[in-house]
């Protein structure tokens, strides 16, 4: 039996889109389940991932002008966000108690919502960058040949084993 694998071979040879080869020990990385645009929760070689901001490392090892650019633009929406929520606080410390309770809920409202937003969209941007960056370890090289075979038990307690190729050609 012959099990062949290029995986290796094709995270090397990426010429044809970049001028430097993808490293082999990037892994993909995951998005759970649930995730939404106020926040999602990702996982990077099977562990879970404090925050979006932990995905920087692999995000520059890739070193992908895209990845970096959304992954700027997320690091920028987000701290926007924080400064957005300081807006009622400082609010309140310059008016003390000359404000009435109407202008500060209008304030806290309004920074409430723009804070809100822009989470979403720093998130959004976190999201591109991840797809950008599961894409570019996706890539195959031109004339690659694939083999691999898979074994799964099934739940009628007997197994299954599979094989399969590809060849690439552009």
């Amino acid at each position: 039996m012959l099990f062949l694998s290029l995986a290796a071979y094709a995270q090397r040879d990426t010429s044809f889109y970049r001028q430097s080869a993808v490293p082999a020990h990037l892994r993909p990385i995951e998005r759970a389940a649930g995730s939404s645009a106020l926040g999602s929760v990702y996982f990077y070689g099977g562990k879970k991932l404090n925050s979006p901001f932990s995905l920087e490392v692999p995000f520059i090892e890739l070193n992908d002008p895209q990845v970096n650019q959304h992954f700027r633009n997320f690091r920028t929406w987000t701290t926007i966000s924080r400064l957005t929520g300081l807006v009622s606080l400082a609010y309140f410390i310059t008016t003390g108690s000359r404000s009435n309770a109407g202008q500060y809920w209008t304030v806290y409202g309004s920074s409430l919502a723009l804070s809100l937003g822009t989470i979403i969209v720093a998130n959004s941007q976190v999201n591109k960058a991840v797809g950008r960056y599961n894409t570019m370890l996706r890539q195959v090289p031109p004339n690659a040949i694939r083999v691999g075979a898979v074994y799964t038990p099934t739940s009628l307690g007997t197994s299954v084993v599979g094989f399969g190729g590809a060849l690439v050609i552009r």
